[in-house]
């Protein structure tokens, strides 16, 4: 089973230390203090992404406050604040503001999570600036392992085009050392950001091959339950507005990765779940609600409209792993992409 650890946690109470009015950090057990560095947090906004706050990010601790971390989230600390009164992106029963949390351990989802650039440094007078290392497509799987070196201290900033999920671009994708790691191993669970960069893949394939018109990509973050209702329906409705025939919208729901396919011309909403799980209704609705929106923007009448046909596959009937001559060419495929952007940078 593949999982991405982007998942949806309860809201955790802590105890926190505070000196009449003003609050310290105090590093807990086992975080390591030379594996931090400088990092800018964003959050989602209504047109793409919002620099709320600077701060540091510890980069191999697993716990905040004494609650496990999602795999998809590290711990930082608010040490600047650029908007104060925007809900974090991981809000807590004890700081619910970006303000609330100043100077305090955190949670965030690391793909909101950027790199702060520093001035070159000044070295000898007349040094030449050091050249950028060209990493091999031809053996990618190879090279992630030198990817992994180079990005070791700062994350690799991936460009992307608006229209590949079709939402704003304000910030770039980070992808960052732990996730090349996941890639280059072949066996831990991959995360959201690695899924994110397999669609803007399959993306490009299908344009290459004259399928823009016919392939959408729904953003697996934009759909994740831990977003607010409207804000799922709002983003799913633009998607259908593109005009593509088909969707495809990955999801994750109690740490079980699913895939649904929607077909436009068809009306039919078509399940994979190798656990043979139903589609979860909050899912079903927020995808019906955005294609009776969509359809009442395009001036076209839902009453007598059918309802979409949903259907769920029954071809998981063996129980043998995927072949792994066939999960390494999806990771070789994912490698050589990974690598062609960096080459391209």
């Amino acid at each position: 089973m593949i999982r991405f650890g982007h998942t949806c946690r309860g809201l955790n109470k802590f105890v926190a230390s505070f000196f009449g009015v003003h609050k310290f950090v105090i590093s807990a057990p086992g975080d390591d203090m030379d594996d931090t560095r400088p990092c800018q947090l964003y959050i989602l906004s209504d047109t793409g992404t919002m620099l709320v706050a600077r701060g540091t990010i510890y980069e191999t601790a697993t716990l905040v406050h004494g609650v496990q971390l999602a795999e998809d989230e590290v711990k930082v600390t608010v040490d600047e604040v650029v908007i104060p009164d925007v809900v974090l992106a991981v809000p807590t029963d004890e700081f619910f503001t970006v303000e609330e949390a100043f100077k305090s351990f955190v949670a965030w989802p690391r793909h909101l999570v950027g790199d702060v650039s520093y001035p070159p440094q000044i070295g000898q007078e007349g040094s030449p600036t050091p050249k950028k290392t060209h990493l091999s497509e031809d053996d990618p799987l190879g090279a992630l392992d030198e990817l992994v070196k180079i990005i070791l201290d700062a994350p690799m900033n991936v460009h992307w085009d608006s229209t590949t999920f079709g939402r704003e671009v304000q910030i770039p994708l980070y992808l960052h050392h732990q996730d090349v790691r996941e890639l280059a191993s072949g066996t831990e669970e991959i995360n959201i950001t690695l899924i994110q960069l397999w669609m803007m893949y399959m993306f490009d394939v299908s344009n290459k091959k004259g399928f823009n018109d016919v392939y959408g990509f729904i953003d697996p973050y934009m759909t994740h339950e831990r977003n607010k209702f409207d804000d799922i329906q709002t983003y799913i409705t633009t998607c259908f507005g593109m005009g593509k025939e088909i969707y495809f919208l990955p999801y994750i729901h109690g740490c079980h990765w699913q895939l649904l396919v929607i077909s436009i011309p068809e009306n039919t909403a078509i399940w994979f779940c190798s656990l043979h799980k139903s589609p979860p209704n909050p899912l079903r609705h927020v995808i019906d609600c955005s294609l009776a929106t969509h359809m009442m923007l395009s001036g076209r009448s839902t009453a007598t409209a059918k309802k979409l046909a949903w259907v769920a596959l029954k071809r998981f009937n063996r129980t043998a792993p995927i072949p792994e001559k066939s999960l390494q060419l999806v990771r070789k495929a994912l490698a050589k992409y990974v690598i062609h952007l960096y080459n391209s940078m």
